[in-house]
């Protein structure tokens, strides 16, 4: 077990940092934030808790970014993709 995020880890902090920060789980346990559907599996999210880079809230319906998240450094991080979107530009 690694005791430092992934890329891939990283990557879905951004996108949640460039959604406003938090999201909510649907029924399928996907989050959704800022009206678009997380490129990330539940897993991802509850690592990134591990990490306390993200808290869960409202009985773990909710995430959001915590301030220990908000300050890590982004810069060379691209953000994840949700292959949902890029099928829908073909």
């Amino acid at each position: 077990m690694s005791d430092t995020p992934t890329n891939a880890q990283i990557s879905a902090l951004l996108w949640l940092r460039n959604r406003n920060g938090d999201g909510v789980f649907d029924r399928n346990q996907v989050l959704v934030a800022s009206g678009e559907k997380a490129p990330a599996m539940r897993g991802t999210w509850t690592k990134l808790a591990s990490f306390e880079m993200v808290e869960f809230y409202m009985n773990k319906r909710r995430v959001r970014v915590t301030d220990f998240g908000n300050a890590v450094n982004m810069n060379g991080v691209v953000e994840s993709t949700n292959h949902e979107t890029d099928f829908e530009a073909l």
